[in-house]
């Protein structure tokens, strides 16, 4: 009988051994899953801010593009204006006259 004790005591001592070895091993697991989410947290805000970069430097330059055609059109348009002041201004303010003087 004392030998069944015995064995017994030895089976729960076996037991409560492997159960603290699980536990450990438990306790290693989550840091280990704790440390991969980390890891892939960090990766993902890097690659959204390398992209928002792109984005927002693909924008600036866009921007800039349209800016230096509006700024051509304008100057064009300014020029064409010119132009046409030049060209007729005498016309235009003979019929400036005119029609003041027909009120």
């Amino acid at each position: 009988m004392e030998d069944i004790i015995s064995k017994l005591a030895e089976i729960e001592a076996a037991a409560s051994h492997i159960m603290e070895d699980v536990s450990e091993q438990k306790k290693q697991l989550a840091l280990e899953y704790d440390q991969a989410v980390q890891d892939f947290d960090r990766a993902i805000d890097e690659e959204t801010q390398k992209k928002t970069a792109g984005i927002r430097e693909g924008l600036k330059i866009q921007m800039k593009e349209k800016l230096a055609r509006q700024e051509s059109e304008t100057a064009r348009t300014l020029e064409e204006l010119d132009r046409h002041y030049e060209e007729c201004h005498t016309a235009l303010a003979e019929k400036i006259y005119n029609r003041i003087l027909r009120m």
